[in-house]
Order: structure tokens, then sequence, then C-alpha cells
């Protein structure tokens, strides 16, 4: 890596470009301040690329599955990392999404810009399993980019619902949810910033949890907004749910997202049951202009099994509720293209375990933007247009507004001990074919998001667990709690769970 100092005609094109012009003269004068910062940056990257030498490359056995050993477009590659034969996670098989770093295992991030790139790292949640016992067998397919509630959107292909082929899986975590789901695992990886693991949880039939934002370090992961970014667990069970929790929460002394993280105890009251718990049905959670009467009615007939199981259940009215995707949109939009476009899609400002060889694969790869699904460029092209026109008022705007929300929510949760509603408000549907066109493909990428958004803003934990199944495809029910509370959360769900309703054999 050099730098070699400006000349000062492209120092006038540059400030041109930025709307500052500049005259001859002045371009000379700044062209040799400049020329005089340049070894700084060149002391850095030398003492960079010396340390990069110093490091031994891992390479770990892994293989591209058949399609014969991969039904459902699930998996990107197979492997069989173990470290240790003891711990909480001995014998345990985990999928991971293709979005965490796993040293020396191939990884795309749904993305053909990755192709080829292989990471020397492991994220934290990955040591932590190996540290306790687990074993990886591979690497999940997810969506460009983790960009799609869908799973259509893979540079290899989309990923099919396990209990209906040609069906979506849910996103961006689909590969998770569908390993999940097939009885390929039963614990997996997933991340969630507009409801990427509760989605494909609610649309395959399996346990999501999205946790407490900052519970779960995100180091080593590929980012989208670091406001919202999470890690949680997708299990085919709640009590594997908390049992991998258990296991990859808490601070690790890097991640700048964790401040005043409370590990809980996620097992020790699951079997508590839900007398005395306050539950609150969100009105405006249900009956969505897009809305499934079959979902609804399902939801409503599971939090009925909760009533009769002990809980307090009533009704409640949080009119900002739907508020919550439009306040998610801005914040999201600007995140990710401030994180892909001018981030190396890994983003700056924030003191992280920056992920030097990942960035610069991205920077070195950008032209391969131009191959990137219709979703994602109309993301980035839409926070384009909205900066040129406003600044960063819009990103500001909604930042402060995921603020009234939380506190809406929060005032909520001072009288409940849990909230409740569908996690999408529509069963899976078909993948989207090119005779659907682009508003089909767009519409199968954000349709089904209504009520997980809002809760990667506000930060609360809120898991998804099927409650029933309709046209032969599963229903997924929302619990959300407050913060850093996923013991209720799993307490409730695995009362529920434990009555056998809702729950059906493998597809």
């Amino acid at each position: 890596m050099s730098f070699p100092p400006p000349t000062p005609q492209s120092l006038e094109s540059l400030a041109r470009d930025l709307g500052i012009p500049i005259d001859g003269k002045t371009a000379e004068a700044y062209a040799q301040a400049i020329a005089d910062m340049m070894p700084a940056w060149q002391a850095v990257a030398d003492y960079s690329a010396e340390t990069d030498k110093a490091r031994k490359p891992v390479n770990r056995e892994h293989q591209r599955p058949t399609p014969d050993d991969n039904p459902h477009n699930a998996w990107f590659v197979r492997t069989a990392i173990r470290e240790k034969d003891s711990g909480p996670l001995a014998g345990r098989k985990i999928a991971v999404k293709d979005s965490i770093l796993v040293a020396g295992v191939p990884m795309i991030n749904g993305s053909n810009v990755l192709e080829g790139y292989v990471p020397q790292q492991d994220a934290e949640v990955i040591r932590r399993i190996l540290a306790a016992g687990g074993e990886i067998v591979g690497k999940t397919h997810c969506e460009y980019f983790c960009l799609s509630g869908g799973s259509h959107t893979n540079a290899a292909g989309p990923v099919h619902n396990p209990w209906k082929r040609g069906y979506s899986a849910g996103g961006s975590s689909s590969g998770s949810a569908a390993a999940v789901a097939a009885g390929d695992v039963s614990m997996a990886l997933g991340a969630d910033q507009a409801g990427s693991i509760r989605m494909p949880a609610s649309y395959s039939g399996i346990v999501g949890l999205k946790p407490t934002y900052s519970l779960v370090p995100y180091t080593g992961i590929a980012p989208i907004e670091s406001t919202f970014d999470h890690v949680g667990p997708m299990t085919a069970t709640v009590r594997e749910n908390a049992e991998l929790l258990q296991v990859i929460a808490g601070d690790d002394g890097i991640d700048p997202r964790q401040r005043h993280v409370r590990v809980g105890d996620y097992l020790g009251d699951i079997d508590k049951g839900v007398k005395g718990l306050r539950i609150g049905i969100v009105r405006e959670g249900f009956g969505a202009a897009n809305a499934q009467a079959d979902v609804d009615t399902h939801v409503r007939q599971a939090l009925d099994t909760l009533k009769r199981l002990g809980a307090e259940v009533e009704e409640v009215s949080l009119p900002m509720h739907p508020l919550g995707p439009a306040i998610w949109m801005p914040i999201a939009m600007e995140g990710l293209t401030h994180t892909i476009l001018e981030g190396n899609g890994f983003g700056v400002s924030r003191l992280d375990d920056y992920l030097v060889d990942f960035m610069r694969w991205n920077f070195e790869h950008r032209d391969r933007l131009a191959e990137a699904p219709h979703n994602v460029k109309v993301f980035l092209l839409a926070s384009r247009y909205v900066t040129q026109m406003h600044g960063h008022i819009p990103y500001a705007q909604a930042i402060n507004a995921a603020r009234k929300l939380r506190q809406h929510y929060n005032d909520a949760l001072q009288s409940f001990d849990l909230l409740a509603m569908p996690s999408t408000p529509i069963k899976a549907q078909p993948l989207p074919r090119e005779e659907d066109g682009i508003a089909g493909y767009l519409k199968a990428a954000t349709e089904m998001f209504a009520n997980t958004s809002p809760f990667d803003v506000t930060h609360h934990p809120a898991i998804s667990l099927p409650c029933g199944f309709s046209q032969g495809l599963p229903v997924g029910m929302m619990l959300v709690g407050g913060h850093f509370d996923e013991a209720t959360v799993y307490r409730a769900a695995h009362a529920y769970e434990q009555t056998g309703e809702g729950q059906r054999g493998r597809p």
C-alpha cells in the first residue's frame, strides 16, 4: 500500500467534486501540505503489513455441498470445526450464517463481491462456541449483504422453505432457518437488523431470538448499521435457544455497541411457567394492510393458551408501533449506504476490531456492485437521493424518533412483562418469478417486517416461535421483553412450546 503525493491538478478536480473549488496557486500549496502528511499514512500501513506477515495463515477443511446434499440451498459450505470435547455445547452441531467470520472458511455474505474471500479470524461468537465444546458444521446462505427479508437475493440462488419448495424461507438468515427447520442441525447463528432472525424463524417454523442490543458481541461480523446490528440464536427448541445464548452472551471488551451489558441466567427459570406473568397483546401488531387472517387467528389462539396456563393476558394499544418501520427506514438506508459504499463493507467512526482484509477485499472488488440485485440498488439509490436533498438530517430525525419509540414500549412494559403480536403478518410467500418484475422482487424483500423492524431500533429482546400451521406453512408468534430480560421471554416461550400446540414434525 503506497501513498504518492497528489498533483495540484488532481486536487483542483477533487475540490470541485466536493463543492469547494480552489485556484491553481492554492492547489499547489495544498498539494505540498498533503504530501507532507502522507508519511503518517505510510507508516501505519507499513506497521500493519509487518503485523500481518507475522500471522500464520488459517486454512480449515471445508466442502461445497452437492445439490443432493443441499436440497433447499441452505448451505454455502460444510465444515467440521471442533476444538474441545467438553463444555456446555459438547456434542452440539452449530450452523453459522455466512455474514459471520469463520477463519479459514470462505465467506460471500450472499454476494458476488466477496467471491474468493477467506477470512483469517473468527468472530467472537465463534470463539465462544468452540471454547464451549460446540462444533461448527458449516456456513449457511444469507441474503445479498443481508439486505432482504425474503430468501431470493443470494448470488448462489434462492433458499427454499423446507415446508414448501418454491416458497421463501425468510431472510436474511435464510439458510440458518432452513437448516434448522429441515433437521440438519438444531442450533444455528443468525444476525438481525430488521428481523433477519425472527422473520425466517416465522416463515420456517423454528425458534429465533433477537437478543437485547449489545448483549452478544458483534465483533467479527459483517455489519449493516452499528446502531442496530444484532447476532443471536436460531434453534429447534426454546431450551436450545437459551443454551446457545448462555454461551455467546456477554461483553468482549472490544465491541463498541456493548454498554452496561447484563447477562442473565436463561435456563434457571425456564421451567417456571407463566402463572402471574402479564402479557400485553399489541392491538396495532394485528390487522396490518397485508395481514393474513389465519396468522392473526393462530397467534391469538396461542395467547389464549398462555392465558389458560396462568398468564394475565389483555390487549393494549400502542399507537406509535405502526410508525416503527418508517423510523427504521432512514436509519437503515443511510447506515447501509455508508457501510457498503463508503466504509468498504464495514463502516468507520467506531472503536471496533476492524476487519482490514475484509475491507480491502470489498474496496478492491467494489465494481461488482453493478451485479447487485434490485433491492440492494434501490436501497443505495434511495439513500443517496434523500441525502442529496436533505443531507443527514433524516437519519438524525429517525435516531431521535427511535428514542421516543423505545420509551413508548418501555412505558407499556411497566404494566406488562411481555408484549405479543405476530412475528410476521403473513406466512411464507412464493419466491418471486421473473414475470413478477422488479416490483415483485422488491415486494418479496420487505413485505414481512412491519412487526420485527421496530424492535431493532428500540433494542428490545424479541423471540419468534411457531404457534401453528396453515395451508402447510408455519405461523410465528413474537414475544417482546424488557431490555436484558431474555429470561422472562424464554420462560413464556418455553411454557407455550411445552403444550405441543403449534408443533409439527419435520418437513
